[in-house]
């Protein structure tokens, strides 16, 4: 196992999610999943193995692939230019094992296809190719530049803006592969004969069978008169019968339909008295220095954040911090099923001793919503900041227009709720 010699600050990055978890989590099931593409047995070692340090903020990436490692602007020009076809035919053959693996009906088999897509991003192309021995390795797959949740990030799309060279490597083979997709469906040109010889038969058909039936002498006016007659008698027969076997009933004049039932309100945020009985209930012991409480009254899964002077971010992917600084709690979130949920959520973040001097910003995500975007609705929080003794409470919502749905919601940007300064 090799180190690449890259190193990611989770700070500077976002990861993409699939349902509801960072892509990093996935990766052994994306492995087996890229190992079925029967053209190419190496497509999986075409992506780094990511390692999350937690503690430290930063994602490192390893191959097991064997030889010496190169960067992209090690490389001599006619390599680079065989990494840019390489490059196209990698993404080529992912997007094609996702359209296959999406053609299965199951949940899971949309979230492989969903999850395949997701790993042609990368936030900075040329820094993440290398060259391991003679084969290709991309790093930093799956990520996109923090809070550019909407851009479009694609690694070849990426790779053309930024290796103009190469641009043209990849146009030429696309446009050399739809020609032949193309001279492809030439050669079918007898199918295409048959299905018009069909049509014209069926047309043909339908049309004589019009003509026989208008030339088919139809009954006379007496006899249909006679059978109009003996369907009025029947009729009066059935009537009869019917009043022999059923008494009259009388006519009950329907009640009117009820209201329909007022929507119910959203839920409302929560008081600071309920935080403290949420702590004590879930043996969460406030900071003696600093105390950062979020709570909210929903199934959804919330984060809460905190950004120190230094920059390192305090998060559900980093819960340790070097001052003294840790997420206590991380509610609702959920990696099999429903049965991690509560209804009374509760996260915090402590520093039992003084945190280095500077300036501390606090913020809410709404990493995921737990509901399809039929079933969205606005999401209300509450922030308490205990600091020398003197609680402070924030309040702030997560609205339905926050939200994109791709099945389940969230929210692309985070909530700033307020800031605090250490002496």
């Amino acid at each position: 196992m090799q180190t690449l010699p890259l190193i990611t600050k989770r700070t500077l990055i976002d990861v993409k999610g699939i349902n509801g978890q960072p892509i990093f989590s996935y990766y052994q099931q994306l492995v087996s999943l890229l190992q079925r593409d029967v053209s190419d047995r190496n497509l999986a070692a075409f992506f780094a193995e990511p390692v999350v340090n937690a503690m430290r903020g930063e994602v490192a990436w390893v191959t097991k692939l064997e030889g010496p490692i190169r960067s992209f602007h090690e490389l001599a020009p006619d390599e680079k230019l065989q990494v840019s076809s390489q490059i196209n035919k990698k993404c080529l053959q992912v997007r094609a094992l996702a359209e296959k693996t999406g053609v299965n009906a199951s949940t899971s088999s949309a979230y492989g296809a969903q999850a395949l897509l997701a790993m042609l991003s990368t936030p900075d192309v040329l820094a993440s190719i290398f060259m391991v021995g003679e084969q290709l390795v991309i790093a930093q797959w799956g990520c996109m530049p923090y809070g550019e949740k909407t851009g479009a990030f694609d690694l070849d799309k990426q790779f053309s803006k930024a290796f103009a060279p190469g641009a043209k490597v990849i146009a030429a083979e696309n446009k050399a592969l739809a020609a032949a997709v193309g001279a492809t469906g030439a050669n079918n040109w007898w199918r295409w004969l048959v299905l018009g010889l069909l049509t014209l038969l069926l047309v043909v058909g339908l049309f004589h069978k019009q003509w026989l039936a208008v030339i088919t002498p139809g009954p006379t006016l007496e006899v249909e008169n006679g059978l109009r007659a003996r369907i009025a008698q029947l009729w009066d027969k059935i009537g009869d019968k019917a009043a022999a076997c059923f008494p009259p009933v009388a006519r009950v004049t329907p009640a009117p339909a009820p209201a329909p039932a007022p929507a119910p309100e959203p839920p409302a945020t929560v008081n600071p008295a309920e935080i403290n009985r949420r702590l004590e209930s879930n043996a969460v012991m406030q900071g003696k220095f600093v105390n950062v409480s979020l709570a909210w009254t929903d199934r959804a899964d919330l984060d809460l954040i905190v950004v120190e002077p230094s920059g390192f971010v305090i998060e559900p992917a980093s819960k340790n911090s070097p001052s003294g600084g840790n997420l206590d709690i991380d509610a609702n979130y959920c990696l099999t099923g429903e049965r991690c949920v509560t209804e009374a959520p509760i996260e915090n973040i402590s520093w039992n001793q003084k945190p280095p001097g500077g300036r501390y910003e606090v913020r809410v995500k709404l990493f995921n919503a737990h509901q399809v975007v039929q079933n969205r609705h606005p999401i209300p929080f509450t922030v308490v900041v205990s600091l020398d003794g003197k609680q402070s409470s924030y309040e702030g919502v997560f609205k339905p227009s926050d939200m994109v749905c791709d099945p389940t919601c969230n929210a692309p940007k985070d909530t700033n709720v307020t800031s605090f300064t250490i002496q």
